[in-house]
């Protein structure tokens, strides 16, 4: 289970000391600071020369979570659309640069109820992400859709048989679940996800607030969610997206203990 451990670049105070801190547990790496949408001055070739000389000497599996702040592919408005689209392919040209593995989006799903508004937003969403993949299938890069607001693994299956390509799959943020999703359970998505799990960001909370807590501290049990893992033969990227040193290590030392 470690082999497929990465920690997030927000762990320390800095990426590159983040990086540092992978290096040190032999755990791979998500990029997820990525300053471009928050740096005006800063041009994509920048960005990119930035993240490299931080991720310099850094020879362990790299990820990226793409920019999400706002980003909304299938907006109405097409003037928020297009810059949602650009934050999108920016996010690629950037994961490619980087020579990452898998690029983490969020579904832009705001957890509207209106019939009308759903089917036009995975229409949209379709729309965009079938001429984008084409780049994706190119390069071999793995394109996952996170849950966020989502209450059921409905919503984003429904994305992934639209898209209908190999280099579109899934993630689960465990988190997003146990605050979100109140009617369901992590393991009921891992086993409606099955083989289309290719990623998973895991942290915990008390279901009142996205804390990004530990592995030990929430409501969650990991226990049975690896159990979950291994029974339906799954072995996804999994990145500990917690916001602390301390909590990355007491993480760590919880999987190392139940994996005795």
């Amino acid at each position: 289970m470690l082999e497929n451990i990465l920690i997030s670049s927000s762990a320390c105070n800095t990426i590159r000391e983040s990086v540092l801190l992978a290096k040190e547990l032999n755990a791979g790496i998500e990029i997820s600071r990525i300053p471009l949408y928050k740096n005006k001055n800063l041009t994509l070739q920048d960005t990119i020369d930035i993240l490299n000389a931080d991720l310099e000497g850094f020879a362990g599996r790299k990820t990226l979570h793409a920019m999400f702040s706002d980003v909304n592919v299938s907006s109405s408005d097409w003037e928020l659309r297009e810059v949602a689209q650009k934050r999108c392919i920016q996010s690629f040209e950037i994961g490619k640069a980087l020579g990452v593995e898998t690029i983490l989006y969020h579904t832009g799903n705001k957890g509207t109820k209106h019939y009308g508004s759903i089917k036009n937003f995975k229409k949209n969403y379709a729309l965009f992400w079938k001429e984008l993949i084409k780049d994706f299938e190119k390069t071999g890069i793995i394109a996952v859709a996170e849950n966020v607001f989502e209450t059921t693994p409905d919503y984003c299956l429904d994305l992934l048989y639209s898209i209908n390509s190999p280099n579109f799959k899934l993630a689960i943020d465990t988190g997003h679940i146990n605050l979100y999703a109140k009617e369901t359970k992590v393991t009921d998505w891992i086993k409606a996800y099955g083989q289309n799990l290719h990623h998973m960001h895991i942290h915990n909370n008390y279901r009142e607030n996205d804390d990004h807590f530990d592995l030990c501290k929430g409501t969650l049990d990991f226990r049975e969610i690896f159990a979950a893992l291994k029974e339906n033969k799954l072995n996804p990227s999994m990145v500990l997206e917690m916001f602390t040193e301390q909590d990355i290590r007491n993480s760590i030392n919880y999987i190392n203990l139940i994996q005795k």
